[in-house]
């Protein structure tokens, strides 16, 4: 699997304790984080305690930064009863080194479900790496290795247009977004948010998208029948796109 190493500013985690009542929590603040505050809200809003078999995770774009979160890594600590510890991952960069983040999480998009818990071993090696050394606030990683691209999306799939979106979270639109992301152009030094997570509401997708000059959101919420267009002054909902044809019969 082809990775390239990527120079990094800082690093988060967000894990628990072993022991009673260490509950969950960010436990690592390391380096310098210019983007944590927002993308701990989108992790608030939208892959927090999130059910689905989907890949969790979620990219910021912001002034001279770029940050890329993944989320419900299992590691390999038990907690006092006896269940897998899931660990959270957020990584700051440089936008220089935005290819190589957005091809990292088109990967993930991409790859099979057999293969997708590789990744995860990956990324939560590091957390935990960063976990045993949770007691200092100066980063002790200077570099980390992402994925990056060795298998094309299906380019005889409609592309998505730069808009603010949510889709439903099938094969279909993780792969049409999997090539947005690869061949992503920012346009004017806007904000930009991509988010693939389980059952999130329609309503959160709306928060997420207010926040960002262009967005494209992944869920499996039943509120997204295929994509739905979140661009203030559009129909919000697929519920208010139902109500509105209704009122026009």
């Amino acid at each position: 699997m082809p990775v390239k190493s990527v120079a990094l500013l800082g690093a988060a985690v967000h894990t628990r304790d072993v022991k009673p009542g260490q509950d969950y929590d960010w436990y690592v603040k390391a380096g310098d984080m210019q983007l944590f505050d927002k993308i701990e809200e989108i992790y608030r809003i939208a892959l927090r305690d999130v059910e689905g078999d989907v890949p969790k995770l979620a990219v910021l774009i912001d002034g001279h930064r770029i940050g890329f979160l993944i989320s419900d890594l299992p590691s390999p600590r038990l907690d006092h009863g006896n269940r897998v510890i899931h660990d959270t991952l957020y990584l700051e960069f440089e936008t220089q080194s935005q290819k190589t983040v957005l091809h990292a999480a088109a990967v993930l998009l991409l790859c099979s479900k057999k293969i997708y818990p590789i990744y995860e071993q990956q990324f939560a090696h590091y957390a935990e790496t960063l976990f045993d050394n949770s007691q200092t606030t100066q980063l002790i990683l200077e570099t980390i290795k992402l994925p990056i691209v060795d298998k094309q999306p299906n380019f005889r799939l409609p592309p998505l247009k730069p808009e603010k979106l949510a889709l439903f979270s099938d094969l279909e639109n993780q792969n049409r977004s999997a090539r947005y992301l690869i061949h992503f152009e920012r346009r004017n030094n806007s904000c930009f948010s991509f988010v693939s997570t389980g059952r999130v509401s329609l309503d959160r997708c709306q928060q997420i998208a207010e926040k960002s000059d262009e967005c494209v959101l992944l869920t499996l919420s039943s509120d997204v029948p295929s994509e739905v267009n979140l661009k203030k002054g559009r129909f919000s909902s697929f519920r208010d796109l139902i109500q509105f044809k209704s009122l026009t019969l």
